[in-house]
């Protein structure tokens, strides 16, 4: 994550509504959640043909999940093609009016958006019943709230497709079962994801980079800064990668949000005038394949606060969290993360010490070098405190490339990045990579903060 003023990058640790948080940065505007399935046991829906065999009927529960499958599916082909007219056919009679209009101002905007899948999956979740408030109004034959799942992947970066939660309700009647509503329903934790498309007209750009496409998403009031973004993509993308190397992705998804309410949707996480952008992606499969749904978001107020270094330095470090995200666990302290993926957006920029840790510097200039790394909670404690933490970060891995080369800084973050840390294992990791323990290198690191900052 990264914070809006000055060059710096805040970190803050956060939860999201589908998953733990993995990491968070804030410096200039950035941050790493990890969105993690719903499904967690990661169970598919049968198909149609798959729901019994032999020569017994359905049961009743069966074919209503068949009925509903295809519903589903009718769902998300008139919604992607713009169907307007098949959409509203499939709505209840006594379906809430904003939910209608909704899905078809839906309609009118996901045609914008180059996805290779969009669909609705059944999940295997227990049964949610329906409050009385809902159900007995709509005088159907049967009202069901199932466990829905939102499966989209834009082409390009997403080589699979991700999936959000969907709280939606279903009503049957004559035979029939059409769309009710999707609002939330709190006393069952069901929430409906909201995608950018939920949001208003969009304005999209294709942009290939270094080893497909990378898609820039926002509104038409942010046209030019989604512009500016999509230049920027290809350099990008090729600075990670020649940082990284080249086991990643190569592309991003970048989204940008035009208000508090779509970041916080976009991000699972609380709104901050200080974060400019956050990257989000599922939990780690664990077999070695490439993540799925990340997505780098860009906040409200980063288009009019952003500097075009900032906006270089920022999209660098996000795209960084991206790359190093199959080596990421949960756990990673915020300095390793945060430290890493700003060296990374600050590298070959030509800014000195002093203009990328102006805090650090007055501080130690004044009160002799740092004696401790930075704990996670400093980086949301705000004020100084989490300048020194953010500034700090940085100088490590400033440090540890200036002392020891860039290849062992890749090998020191995943050492680091491995596992939960404490004291002896980050011990370990420093004697491994670097040949000295972690109270030496306190001690080299801070003299050579020390005699940068005078």
């Amino acid at each position: 994550m990264k914070p809006l003023s000055g060059i710096r990058v805040l970190v803050r640790s956060a939860r999201t509504r589908w998953i733990a948080v993995v990491l968070v940065a804030v410096v200039a505007l950035s941050v790493v959640l990890v969105l993690g399935d719903d499904s967690a046991d990661g169970t598919s829906d049968a198909a149609p043909s798959d729901v019994f065999v032999g020569e017994a009927p359905p049961t009743y529960d069966q074919q209503r999940r068949v009925d509903v499958s295809v519903l589903l599916d009718q769902w998300a082909g008139a919604v992607r093609s713009g169907d307007v007219d098949t959409l509203r056919e499939l709505m209840d009679p006594q379906a809430d009016p904003s939910f209608v209009e909704a899905q078809v101002r839906r309609a009118a905007v996901v045609p914008a958006v180059p996805f290779a899948d969009f669909g609705y999956d059944l999940g295997d979740e227990p049964e949610t019943p329906v409050p009385a408030s809902i159900a007995e109004p709509l005088r159907a034959a049967d009202v069901w709230a199932p466990s829905v799942y939102l499966r989209y992947a834009v082409t390009g970066p997403d080589a699979s497709p991700t999936r959000r939660p969907v709280s939606l309700v279903v009503a049957e009647r004559d035979g029939r079962w059409r769309l009710v509503d999707d609002a939330d329903l709190p006393q069952y934790r069901r929430h409906t994801w909201r995608g950018p498309w939920d949001f208003g007209p969009l304005t999209v750009r294709s942009v290939p980079t270094t080893a497909g496409t990378s898609v820039v998403v926002g509104h038409p009031d942010r046209e030019q800064f989604v512009a500016d973004l999509a230049a920027e993509l290809p350099s990008a993308t090729a600075a990670v990668t020649d940082f990284w190397g080249d086991d990643w992705a190569r592309d991003g998804l970048v989204f940008v949000a035009s208000s508090t309410e779509e970041f916080a949707e976009l991000t699972g996480s609380d709104p901050s005038a200080d974060v400019a952008a956050v990257t989000v992606s599922d939990a780690i499969a664990g077999d070695g394949s490439r993540p799925t749904g990340q997505r780098v978001v860009f906040g409200p107020a980063a288009a009019s606060r952003l500097t075009p270094f900032t906006v270089r330095s920022v999209l660098r470090h996000e795209l960084t969290h991206v790359a190093a995200r199959a080596r990421t666990v949960d756990g990673t302290p915020l300095w390793v993360s945060e430290g890493f993926a700003d060296y990374s957006g600050y590298r070959s920029s030509g800014a000195d010490f002093g203009q990328l840790a102006p805090t650090l510097a007055a501080i130690v200039a004044s009160g002799g070098p740092p004696t401790v790394l930075p704990r996670d909670e400093d980086f949301g404690a705000g004020g100084a405190r989490s300048s020194v933490a953010y500034e700090s970060a940085w100088s490590v891995f400033a440090f540890v490339a200036d002392r020891f080369g860039e290849s062992s800084l890749r090998r020191l973050y995943e050492a680091l990045a491995s596992g939960p840390a404490s004291d002896s294992s980050i011990d370990v990791g420093l004697t491994s990579v670097l040949g000295i323990g972690r109270a030496q290198f306190i001690v080299s690191w801070g003299d050579w903060v020390a005699a940068r900052s005078r």
